[in-house]
């Protein structure tokens, strides 16, 4: 089965906008068993969607449309409707629910062809997309989403192996939503080990983790700036299990806060094994939690050197008793950096807690 997709909007062609839907809507199509054939950029107008769809049609079973739907009778897209049924007489139409929005889709079937139209605005077309899978012909894969930390596309791809060309890969803030063929679920998660999410990103992993275990968790945070506990607390249920954190942005806040000597700064810096682990050590005292997390390192774009250059961070995660630093080297831009960091943090204290089989029955 080969598919196509027609993304339709001036502001994409012209760079205004990103386009949003090419990337989730061609992975699940690849996880399906649906060969992409080809995708299309086009400018709002009524002839060119026509033409377009017209000149696909042959050789693709499916063709998804995007953009120009809505209720008002002039939209782009129901004008190349109304004339791609004068050209080419559907043998069914029908709708497609919309479950966010107000402008259902249009779904046309011909013989052995589906075409089918979705709104542009992301949110609703996304969520329109399952049913469009749903109603696929029969022989279409189901598919789910594996989330994975820790490793990129072409690392993923390469441990999967022969799966890798089966699946599609979504990246989302430093995570990769793997999306595969259901019955292939089980082996690619065995495969990629600690570095599949049990839950739907890593914040709600490492939140089901701790209310699991009866733990309580707190964060020292430096170059992150907070990014932590916003991951934290996104997650319903947060309180629960979060205490709070310090953002020691500044040497003084480490030291009269969280207590780290003023020698440890002069000697090694900021941003150094023992900092990272006086930080850990202040920010448990600090909240009295079960397990934490401190992050200091340069995000960037400035203060680096050739000893300390621009994405070195130092993580330390653990207990009072037994803690694990760990120092990376990070490449992204600022922004990308302080997302790393936060997460790998997450992460690292989300692998000790298990590798330790920590409890809160083991610190009461």
């Amino acid at each position: 089965m080969k598919a196509a997709l027609v993304i339709t909007g001036s502001e994409i062609l012209t760079g205004r906008r990103p386009d949003a839907l090419i990337l989730p809507f061609a992975a699940r199509l690849t996880a399906s068993g649906v060969a992409m054939r080809e995708i299309r950029i086009i400018p709002d107008a009524p002839d060119g969607l026509t033409s377009t769809i017209l000149d696909l049609l042959e050789g693709t079973d499916l063709i998804v449309v995007t953009g120009g739907l809505g209720l008002t009778p002039d939209d782009t897209t129901r004008l190349a409707v109304e004339a791609l049924k004068k050209r080419r007489t559907p043998e069914h139409e029908g709708i497609i629910p919309n479950p966010v929005g107000s402008a259902p889709g249009i779904d046309l079937r011909f013989p052995s062809r589906r075409i089918v139209f979705l709104p542009g605005v992301p949110r609703e077309a996304l969520a329109m997309f399952p049913l469009v899978l749903q109603g696929m012909a029969q022989g279409a894969a189901p598919n789910v989403e594996v989330p994975v930390f820790g490793l990129r596309e072409v690392e993923i791809a390469r441990r999967i192996g022969a799966h890798a060309p089966r699946c599609g890969y979504l990246p989302r803030d430093k995570e990769i939503a793997l999306v595969v063929p259901r019955e292939l679920e089980a082996e690619v998660r065995a495969i990629l080990g600690v570095h599949a999410l049990s839950g739907p990103d890593l914040a709600t992993t490492f939140g089901d983790l701790l209310r699991e275990r009866g733990l309580t968790c707190a964060a020292a945070e430096s170059c992150t700036g907070g990014l932590i506990s916003h991951l934290i607390t996104q997650v319903p249920g947060s309180s629960g299990y979060f205490l709070g954190s310090v953002v020691s942005y500044d040497n003084v806040i480490k030291e009269r806060v969280l207590g780290v000597d003023r020698s440890d700064l002069e000697r090694y810096g900021a941003v150094s094994e023992q900092v990272a682990r006086s930080m850990l050590d202040g920010v448990l005292r600090l909240t009295g939690a079960d397990v934490g997390m401190a992050v200091t390192g340069i995000a960037g774009p400035d203060g680096g050197s050739e000893e300390k250059p621009v994405g070195t961070v130092w993580i330390c995660v653990g207990t009072k008793d037994s803690a694990e630093v760990r120092q990376f080297r990070f490449s992204f831009d600022r922004e990308g950096n302080k997302m790393i960091s936060a997460k790998a943090a997450l992460f690292m204290l989300r692998n000790r807690i298990n590798d330790q089989d920590l409890r809160r029955a083991a610190h009461s």
